[in-house]
């Protein structure tokens, strides 16, 4: 009996070794398959975020002198464009995991959830380093970029990638039976989010009609929540966090079947 017991602990500890080793082999190869075999690469990929995050800061600061809350423009638009940069990104990049590594599905032992999860791994990795990028630049711009309740800060930063990543498994799936266009479509949809999420005005300056809308929009809800954890003004309460948790959450689990039932269609 207590050699039956070994064997089976053993067999499902030389599991976890294989997918640990495949992981690893996978994560390295997704890695040079994007940023080629040198550090400027993945720099380059780093700079991309960062500076589409400092595009749009500038860009802000340069018609805006006063916030529409709080005393910093910069605060201001920056917890409104960091949830949306860090939702888009791993959403978009997902979607290109299977179509930028397809050629490791000829090895037998190696299965599409394997690249996914490897991308999954990267992005929020990258999504970590360009947050931290962000507040050290800003830091450094004598702007004071600590939350007032840095729990809920990590909580709302943490749900904009957690909704990255389910529209991203939902994205592989789709992409896989419509195509690339598809994710055009996507991106169109996300500009459109973009714009209705409050980023440069606070829903509060919008009409009621308008703000009914709104409130179905998970980025302006993933904005509203960062920046309850810098501003004391602001009603939590009216944030709806459990939307975003569903969306990503549904978003997800569709994306889990779908690899599970189109799975053929990956090697395609």
């Amino acid at each position: 009996m207590r050699s039956v017991v070994q064997e089976h602990y053993a067999k499902h500890a030389q599991q976890i070794s294989q997918f640990r080793q495949i992981m690893g082999a996978v994560l390295i190869q997704d890695m040079r398959s994007r940023f080629g075999h040198n550090h400027i690469g993945y720099l380059i990929a780093i700079a991309w975020p960062l500076s589409h995050i400092g595009v749009i800061t500038l860009a802000y600061l340069l018609r805006v002198n006063i916030a529409p809350v709080g005393d910093s423009p910069t605060m201001f638009v920056g917890t409104g464009i960091v949830p949306y940069i860090l939702c888009l990104y791993p959403a978009r990049l997902l979607a290109m995991a299977i179509p930028q590594n397809r050629q490791l599905l000829n090895i037998p032992v190696i299965q599409p959830l394997h690249l996914i999860f490897c991308r999954c791994i990267l992005e929020t990795l990258n999504a970590i380093i360009v947050l931290a990028l962000f507040m050290f630049v800003v830091n450094l711009l004598d702007v004071d970029i600590l939350p007032a309740d840095s729990l809920e800060a990590t909580k709302a930063i943490g749900a904009a990638v957690f909704l990255g990543i389910g529209l991203g498994f939902f994205n592989v799936v789709m992409c896989a039976l419509l195509g690339h266009f598809f994710l055009v479509f996507f991106i169109f949809i996300m500009i459109g989010l973009y714009v209705l999420s409050g980023i440069y005005l606070p829903p509060t300056a919008m009409p009621e009609s308008v703000r009914e809308y709104m409130a179905y929009n998970p980025l302006l809800q993933l904005v509203e929540w960062l920046r309850s954890a810098y501003y004391t003004s602001y009603d939590a309460e009216l944030i709806n966090k459990s939307l975003i948790l569903w969306v990503g959450g549904i978003s997800l689990t569709l994306g889990l079947i779908g690899e599970r039932f189109l799975r053929g269609k990956f090697f395609a």
